[in-house]
C-alpha cells in the first residue's frame, strides 16, 4: 500500500464520491447504475493525480484474460513524455452478483450502494502498487 495516495484519496473523498455518483442513472422506472470497473479505477487515479511524474488517469490499460469471472489488471504510467514508471491494481470479478463485488453493490440502490462503492474505490487504491524490477 502506498501511504501518500492512501492520504490523497482520504483527503478527497468527496470527489471521488461525486465521480462515482455520476454513474447513476435515473428512468421512469427506477434507478440503475452503470459503472464499470474500469470507471472506479479512473476515479481513484484522477484524485491521486497530483501533476506530472503521478500516474495518468487519461492513460489506463486494462488486461482481462478470464471469461465469465477472472482478475483485471489496470497498468497505469506515469504522466510525462515517455513514461518509465507504471503502477498496477488487480481486481477479481465474477460472473453473477453472488461473485462480484461490483454486480453486487449495483443491484442496491440508494446511498447504501454510493457508500459501498466508495469502499470499493478505497480497497483499489489499497491495492495500487509500482511496477519494480530490472531494467531489460
Amino acid at each position: 500500500m502506498i501511504q501518500e495516495f492512501v492520504e490523497r484519496f482520504e483527503k478527497n473523498k468527496d470527489k471521488v464520491r461525486e465521480m462515482l455518483a455520476s454513474h447513476k442513472r435515473h428512468y421512469d422506472w427506477g434507478e440503475s447504475w452503470e459503472i464499470e470497473y474500469k470507471d472506479i479505477v479512473k476515479a481513484v487515479i484522477t484524485v491521486l493525480h497530483d501533476g506530472y511524474g503521478c500516474p495518468d488517469p487519461e492513460n489506463i490499460h486494462e488486461i482481462d484474460d478470464g471469461d465469465y469471472q477472472g482478475t483485471l489488471v489496470y497498468v497505469i504510467p506515469e504522466e510525462c513524455y515517455q513514461p518509465s514508471d507504471y503502477w498496477y491494481v488487480r481486481v477479481a470479478y465474477g460472473s453473477c452478483c453472488g461473485c462480484d463485488t461490483l454486480q453486487s453493490i449495483t443491484d442496491c440502490s440508494g446511498s447504501a450502494a454510493l457508500d459501498d462503492l466508495m469502499t470499493l474505490a478505497l480497497h483499489i487504491v489499497q491495492g495500487l502498487k509500482k511496477m519494480d524490477g530490472e531494467w531489460v
